[in-house]
């Protein structure tokens, strides 16, 4: 018999690795975007920039697919519950 858990009134798991997967991608293209906006050359192919840029290219990145998968993942979650 089954009992009802919190894993089986949510949304199935491979739907919320999907949401958070396209969720990062969609905010590390925003992040590039960003970069290519502001100074012009691909954030991959920038062989100029500083020590300090590199790093805050890293934290902004970092910080805005962490904040996109976890929302992704919440939205996902609530659809179902």
């Amino acid at each position: 018999m089954m009992g009802t858990s919190e894993e089986s009134v949510g949304p199935p798991k491979v739907v919320v690795t999907i949401a958070a997967i396209g969720a990062g991608l969609v905010a590390q293209k925003l992040v590039s975007a960003g970069w290519r906006f502001v100074r012009g050359t691909d954030p991959s192919s920038d062989d100029d920039s500083s020590l300090p840029e590199i790093l805050a290219f890293a934290a902004v990145s970092a910080a805005t697919v962490a904040f996109a998968k976890n929302w992704a993942v919440h939205r996902a979650k609530r659809v179902r519950a």
